[in-house]
């Protein structure tokens, strides 16, 4: 359930997802056959994970409201021999999380490896594997709210993925009205939330080494009963958990920095649904844009 009461629509475990996501997916596969202490507990780790699970056994059985039995009986149930094993797993994908680009570039590398070669026969991977695996549920869901001529749409990104942010917003301008950019800068969001009604949409795009920024914004809009798209990696943004819709991207490539690239695909395949769906409107909209450029062009011409 997200803050808002409803069903917040998670996409199941992608098919890039990698062995380090295998505890986090694991939890959510189970959680239609844990008992109701179980639960409690898989919703705690879930609900910020990994950090949830660093504590003791006594610290979550506490936060959960159950016994020490039921978190070690959880943890057995995803296959760990112990809490000490299950607690390193954490660790494990805690780092995953936040490694840097600088904590990459200082591995070593191996010799014979073609850099192009590998960095374009993994994007080709993960862009076959997003073909297959992207929630076409969750997908024609969220086209349908960008579609709405009702609705008015706020976009944000962070600071790896706000150049995609802005470059969803200039394109889904041409095809409707209502879109608005979020700031960057957090001291004009107050001012920003003010417009955000039940009949608001945000986007939120974000990627590891999530930003705070990001999760305050979509968590108060959340509050005024916006719809929340969460456009993100594998492991998930903290806007997870107040999020309507969820889809996920690979960001892995040989590079030392996340690869962009999937996000920038999502984005497109939203825009060209969203103008397919928007039809006679959308269209009509475009060529009146494009009349509008061509007498931009004819005044400048005139003033030079």
């Amino acid at each position: 359930m997200n803050d808002q009461g409803g069903t917040s629509h998670l996409p199941s475990d992608p098919p890039w997802a990698s062995a380090d996501e295998d505890l986090m997916a694991g939890l959510r596969k189970m959680l239609p056959v844990l008992s109701a202490r179980e639960t409690r507990v898989a919703h705690y780790l879930i609900a910020n994970f990994p950090i949830n699970g660093l504590g003791t056994v006594a610290e979550v059985a506490e936060a959960s409201g159950v016994s020490t039995a039921t978190v070690l009986r959880l943890v057995k149930r995803l296959g760990y021999a112990g809490y000490p094993q299950f607690q390193a797993e954490l660790k494990s994908q805690l780092e995953i999380r936040l490694q840097s680009p600088l904590v990459r570039l200082e591995r070593p590398e191996q010799a014979d490896t073609d850099f192009l070669d590998s960095y374009f026969s993994d994007l080709a991977q993960a862009m076959q594997q997003m073909r297959s695996g992207l929630d076409r549920t969750i997908f024609d869901a969220i086209v349908e709210l960008l579609a709405d001529p009702k609705r008015d749409i706020h976009v944000l990104g962070g600071r790896c993925s706000g150049h995609v942010a802005r470059y969803f917003v200039d394109l889904l301008i041409s095809l409707r009205h209502k879109v608005y950019a979020v700031d960057a800068d957090i001291h004009r969001h107050p001012a920003q939330l003010l417009g955000i009604t039940r009949n608001s949409v945000v986007i939120v795009f974000d990627v590891r080494r999530y930003q705070e920024d990001l999760n305050n914004f979509a968590c108060m809009a959340a509050e005024r009963r916006a719809k929340i798209v969460l456009l993100t990696d594998p492991w998930l943004s903290p806007v997870s958990r107040v999020a309507n819709h969820v889809l996920t991207f690979p960001i892995i490539s040989p590079s030392i920095f996340d690869l962009m690239t999937g996000g920038m695909a999502v984005a497109d395949a939203l825009l060209g649904a969203v103008a397919r769906a928007s039809g006679e409107a959308g269209r009509e909209r475009m060529e009146r844009l494009e009349e509008l450029r061509t007498e931009q062009r004819r005044i400048l011409t005139d003033t030079v």
